[in-house]
């Protein structure tokens, strides 16, 4: 509430609400540390600026009866008007039944259930790992690298198998478990060490659980990372803007159950300026891989390794918009207003 005042806000004064990558800027009394806050006034913007009337519920309990949507408040029950009405959800998986039903009778009453990657209703996450590696498995030689992916594997036959990843990986591995929130979920190991398949068995035991499939892949040396803000919209491909992360090296990654980002790795942000080689070396990275994704917008992160390999992670449907003051900034607007197009073009 005590961002209320945003409503009426342009982008450039909404971003000021939210840290700058790259500048100790922040002031706990006047700023919010979550993107989604951001977002939703970026959003109001943008339906002002459309004129788009819009009715915010937060919360609310709704239900379908047949064909109507209805909602509680307190001890009533209010049946909605769902003419030409578009349910907007910007962060949400929406993998929950009713969500199915409700735009199969949004969209017979001429409005729809918008969101960011409409995929998500049938990707069990939005963050799901092995989604865009199954449409990017055509390339996997060039971006995703020498890959084993566990299928019933009981207790018995761990050691087996783990042998057989050894030989064919080597010594220092990752293992990703899927539909894990972004920076957990990712475990080191160097097979070299004494004592290691009581926890290996462990995240093995893990694909058993519906939608918990495990991935293992070599342990790349990274050089930098990079993180590209995309839309794919009327068939064009446009690349907002692109951050590079270089992670710390004091911390033994091998030593940790998990890893997660900024808890065990501290991580320094770097902007990308949109005319430099480095951004179009990106652009142009990105570009290709989307030839094989459904993603129609999203932020798309990859690596370079020492050797100049280079190795996709994964394509996040939102992630934090990580903004540097200036120029990044108003390209981070252009990303959202384009998102916002995609969502509510006919």
């Amino acid at each position: 509430m005590k961002l209320a005042k945003l409503q009426s806000a342009t982008p450039e004064e909404i971003w000021t609400y939210y840290p700058s990558t790259g500048l100790n800027n922040y002031d706990p009394k006047k700023m919010v540390l979550e993107a989604s806050i951001i977002e939703t006034y970026l959003l109001v913007d943008y339906l002002k600026e459309h004129n788009i009337k819009a009715r915010f519920w937060y919360n609310n309990p709704l239900f379908i009866h047949n064909e109507k949507l209805l909602r509680i408040v307190g001890d009533k029950i209010i049946e909605e008007d769902i003419s030409n009405l578009y349910y907007v959800s910007l962060r949400e998986a929406l993998s929950h039944p009713f969500f199915r039903v409700l735009k199969i009778i949004l969209q017979n009453h001429g409005g729809d259930l918008v969101k960011p990657n409409m995929q998500t209703m049938d990707n069990a996450g939005c963050m799901n790992k092995f989604y865009a590696k199954r449409e990017l498995y055509s390339k996997r030689e060039k971006y995703l690298g020498d890959i084993i992916i566990p299928f019933n594997i009981t207790q018995r036959d761990h050691d087996v198998f783990m042998n057989y990843v050894k030989e064919h990986l080597g010594d220092k591995i990752v293992l990703k478990k899927d539909c894990i929130q972004e920076g957990k979920g990712v475990i080191f190991k160097d097979l070299q060490r004494e004592n290691q398949m009581k926890s290996i068995s462990k995240i093995l035991n893990s694909h058993k659980t519906k939608d918990r499939e495990v991935l293992i892949s070599r342990a790349y040396d990274i050089k930098r990372e990079y993180r590209c803000y995309f839309t794919q919209h009327d068939d064009k491909k446009t690349i907002f803007s692109i951050k590079q992360r270089v992670n710390s090296e004091d911390i033994d990654v091998y030593d940790k159950d998990d890893i997660t980002i900024y808890k065990n790795i501290s991580v320094k942000w770097h902007e990308v300026k949109t005319d430099s080689d480095i951004f179009k070396f990106g652009s142009d990275l990105t570009r290709d891989m989307l030839e094989d994704l459904s993603y129609d917008t999203g932020c798309l992160e990859f690596a370079e390794t020492t050797s100049g390999e280079i190795i996709f992670f994964e394509v996040n449907q939102m992630a934090g918009p990580l903004p540097f003051a200036g120029e990044d900034t108003k390209n981070m607007t252009k990303y959202y207003h384009r998102i916002f197009d995609n969502m509510f073009k006919k």
